[in-house]
């Protein structure tokens, strides 16, 4: 039996990485599952995994940016499964690199729009869902660069800092719903995206991607990266009845590169 059986989820935000990998560990532990994107290219694919593994699953382009896509994503939900037991925030905008100085403005309000404002546009959506279920939970995916601030990485920390923030206010908000609101927070995914930018900047300096690596992992307590299965995991941990006395955390998961 699973810590997610017949629970009910949304997961707005699935790309490759951890959107996939939240998909498949949630399925893995009994929950049926919505999945949420923008495109279609992901979702349809891994739609169909998911029931293949023996689980219901539907999927619905989504732009968390607009609130009638994201009631009309609840309304189905409730629809076709009966009601919503977590909603996991996963969508990211993670680009408008550079100084402030000589920043175009339109990136941070991007990065605001999705990593903050969708999500709680998509929360503001789920809320009277949730609180027709018992125990329902909030998971916020939040990033290290909230924690540890980069020069140039400002629209991206700035956009998830206020993500920390509000999972702070919303669980007080909704902690007499019996809604748990959480966020975790992991630092280097080991994956494809991953591997992109170190690629990318190894190359600028002469280094392999295995050097690159090295170099990362040596930054964290654990020395290693962790897989984006591992941080659905602890995503899993958040869903579950397991953390019933857990509200309003944020919670590394970075294999200690920040504590």
């Amino acid at each position: 039996m699973g810590l997610l059986k017949d629970r009910v989820a949304v997961l707005a935000g699935v790309g490759v990485d951890l959107g996939t990998a939240l998909a498949r560990v949630f399925a893995a532990e009994g929950a049926q599952l919505v999945l949420a994107a923008r495109s279609e290219d992901t979702i349809r694919d891994l739609a169909s995994e998911i029931v293949d593994m023996g689980q219901k699953c539907i999927w619905q382009c989504t732009d968390i940016t607009e609130a009638d896509a994201c009631k009309a994503l609840v309304e189905r939900t409730e629809s076709e499964f009966g009601g919503l037991d977590i909603l996991v925030n996963n969508a990211v905008w993670p680009h408008g690199d550079g100084p402030l100085a000589d920043a175009n403005l339109e990136d941070w309000h991007t990065a605001m729009n999705v990593n903050f404002l969708g999500a709680l546009t998509m929360t503001q959506a789920a809320i009277p869902a949730l609180r027709r279920r018992e125990a329902a939970r909030i998971i916020m995916v939040s990033t290290i660069a909230s924690r540890a601030h980069y020069p140039t990485a400002g629209p991206y920390s700035s956009s998830k800092a206020a993500l920390n923030s509000v999972t702070k206010t919303l669980a007080k908000e909704l902690g007499p719903d019996g809604i748990r609101v959480n966020a975790v927070i992991p630092g280097w995914i080991w994956g494809p995206t991953a591997q992109g930018v170190l690629t990318q900047w190894g190359e600028a300096e002469g280094a392999t991607l295995d050097e690159m690596r090295v170099r990362y992992e040596q930054e964290t307590a654990l020395h290693y990266l962790p897989k984006a299965e591992e941080i659905a995991k602890v995503a899993v941990f958040l869903a579950s009845e397991l953390s019933n006395p857990v509200t309003g955390h944020l919670l590394d998961a970075n294999a200690g590169q920040w504590m």
